[in-house]
């Protein structure tokens, strides 16, 4: 993990060197290995280093071709080195010595523009040719390194984090108010690029922008999310042996050239399970173990969500695992909340879950963390009512059979597994709709949300939120494979707030599930191989049979929680942080976005063992949290 940053102008200004400066002054968290900047005229580039991998011993960015008259900075982990150096014509005993950014300097000389379609690994880096005047924006497939841009009047700034543009002089700081009512009505749409900030975009995962001389900007998707043709129509011990392969090959590119012992956001479930299963011996070869922080509750106490403790417990057995928890004890939500804001640069990375999980990863002196977020919507499907979906495509015999074995597997009743695992994928989702409103006396969707009537109208009425297209608690929009595209596709052209998260710490993240081998392959999984037995994850629990505990190789549906203790936490927290929010509601600064009224009702009348309370008491929190980063912001911006 580095960072990169710069400024090129069109407008026959030159460019600051202390503009540039200032901007690797935003990212000295990232560069704990050095910074160093590059200005000519009317471009400056600069890079902060931090040592992950091997070959960032040999990093010196920004890098300079003198033949092509370029130059280059990156924040990249290039996986596919020795198949580029191959076809660049690079020999092995120079590539030894060669580091990834160097690489990618030769593959632009080799390809041009097209280069990061060559590309595997995690990667965002831009390209300035002197000669031509151009810059070239590039962002990895599925978007795990970040690049933000301001195109303005006469120059256009880009670095890995947004407060690194702020540093430059004429890019706004001022929110948009579009993002804020997505966020307080849970809208579903989102427009790629767009972020939090006025002027301030982020290039989508699987794109470049190139800007030319005269200063037009003009995006290319390099890449979309197909099935790849190998994967396509093969039989059930091909997709066995490949996943296996294929973990082993992805989190092997992470871990195997590491300087310091890897960590894990871990669960003990199948997705973090098998990353930790497939990290282990390599990690242990290399005389270490992997840093497991877990989120559970305090061992003998019970809440009505599921715990991790006994499926973290069951990964004890493993050597190369160094297990460590964070157990909840007075904090919350809003615990140093102006620092997760600022941190993160965004209202969405304050989960006090992940800034405990990462802290102590950090403490133990681990540089690159990974988790297994993705394999839900992935390979290692976690869907609803697959038994109904099975009858509506009429495999009758198969039914029967899936019948059987989930009540073996599960316990449940017939009433349960009717319920559960069939009608609602009988009933269309049009009635599901309906039927979910009439438990709210039929109001419309956006009525039940803390967000005041006259912003949310005035959203409407522009065109910039569609009312219809807002996300229910407990009810799926889309089923099945088009509920996981749109989660992929979310994914990719999101902020990379998790990342932002982790780097405040001098950690990088990335997510094997999200690898760009993954998904495709995951693509062309047939559909029957997503439930079999009376139980999701199938392929999981065949490709790796060996390397997983007993436990959850026969462990049944569903997941357990990452905030077990949420309800209370929220229950405590969330009377102080709505009176706060009242007391920092000067001018209406707040109550023009924020309804409290509603807010205070959702927050009445909770109960613990209804888990409709809990989703409902979640966003309630998460409306707070969106009050409390829009008053930090312009009091910060002040």
């Amino acid at each position: 993990m580095s960072g990169i940053f710069g400024v090129v102008r069109w407008d026959g200004r030159p460019v600051s060197p202390r503009e540039i400066e200032r901007m690797g002054n935003t990212l000295a968290h990232r560069g704990r290995d050095g910074r160093r900047i590059s200005v000519h005229g009317s471009a400056g580039l600069g890079h902060a280093l931090m040592r992950v991998h091997r070959e960032d011993v040999f990093e010196a960015q920004p890098l300079h071709d003198p033949a092509m008259d370029v130059e280059l900075v990156a924040d990249a982990r290039i996986d596919n080195r020795e198949d580029l150096a191959q076809r660049i014509g690079i020999a092995p005993e120079v590539l030894a010595e060669m580091s990834d950014s160097a690489l990618l300097l030769a593959a632009y000389r080799h390809w041009g523009e097209a280069c990061a379609e060559h590309l595997l690994g995690d990667f965002a880096f831009a390209v300035w040719n002197r000669r031509t005047r151009s810059l070239l924006l590039a962002r990895d497939h599925m978007g795990q390194r970040g690049l933000y841009y301001h195109h303005g009047d006469g120059f256009l700034a880009f670095a890995s984090e947004p407060k690194a543009l702020w540093a430059v002089e004429g890019v706004p700081r001022r929110l948009l108010e579009r993002e804020i009512g997505r966020r307080l009505l849970q809208a579903v749409d989102h427009v790629p690029g767009v972020t939090l900030y006025d002027g301030i975009a982020i290039l989508p995962g699987g794109e470049t922008a190139q800007l030319d001389g005269q200063g037009a900007l003009h995006r290319r998707r390099y890449w979309e999310m197909q099935p790849a043709p190998q994967h396509l129509e093969q039989d059930e011990q091909y997709y066995i042996e490949t996943y296996r392969r294929l973990m082993e090959e992805v989190v092997g590119c992470r871990v195997r050239r590491l300087i310091h012992a890897p960590g894990l956001l871990f669960s003990g479930g199948f997705d973090s399970g098998i990353v930790a299963a497939m990290a282990g011996p390599i990690v242990a070869a290399q005389g270490r173990r992997i840093v497991a922080v877990s989120s559970v509750l305090a061992k003998g106490e019970r809440r009505a969500t599921r715990d991790a403790r006994a499926a973290v417990e069951a990964f004890s057995a493993f050597p190369y695992m160094d297990v460590r928890y964070f157990v909840r004890r007075d904090e919350t939500a809003f615990s140093h909340i102006e620092t997760a804001f600022a941190q993160s640069d965004d209202m969405g990375g304050t989960s006090y879950v992940r800034r405990e999980l990462f802290d102590r990863v950090a403490s133990s002196g681990v540089r690159l963390v990974l988790d297994g977020m993705g394999g839900d919507y992935t390979i290692n499907v976690r869907a609803g009512a697959m038994l109904g979906r099975i009858l509506r495509r009429g495999h009758i015999g198969r039914f029967v059979r899936e019948y059987r074995a989930r009540r073996r597997a599960t316990g449940r009743s017939r009433v349960q597994i009717w319920r559960d695992d069939v009608l609602l994928a009988l009933i269309p989702l049009p009635l599901i709709g309906a039927l979910h409103s009439g438990r709210n006396g039929f109001r419309p969707l956006w009525k039940t949300k803390p967000v005041d009537r006259d912003f949310a109208r005035s959203l409407f009425r522009r065109g910039e939120i569609d009312p219809s297209r807002l996300r229910r608690a407990g009810h799926a929009r889309t089923r099945w494979e088009a509920r996981w595209r749109e989660f992929l596709a979310s994914n990719a052209a999101a902020e990379p707030v998790q990342s932002l998260l982790a780097a405040a710490r001098g950690l990088d993240f990335s997510r094997p599930y999200h690898d760009k081998r993954v998904v495709e392959f995951a693509l062309a999984l047939p559909e029957a191989l997503h439930f079999r037995n009376g139980l999701e994850r199938y392929l999981a629990r065949e490709a790796f049979r060996d390397c997983l505990p007993e436990r959850l190789l026969a462990s049944g549906p569903g997941n357990d929680s990452l905030d077990p203790d949420m309800y209370r936490m929220a229950m405590a927290s969330a009377p102080d942080a709505l009176a706060e929010a009242r007391s920092l509601d000067r001018g209406g600064r707040l109550s023009r976005y924020l309804d409290f009224g509603t807010l205070e009702k959702m927050l009445a009348g909770t109960r613990e063992e209804k888990m409709r309370d809990h989703a409902r008491l979640s966003f309630a929190i998460r409306a707070l949290i969106c009050a409390r980063f829009v008053a930090w912001f312009e009091a910060s911006n002040a």
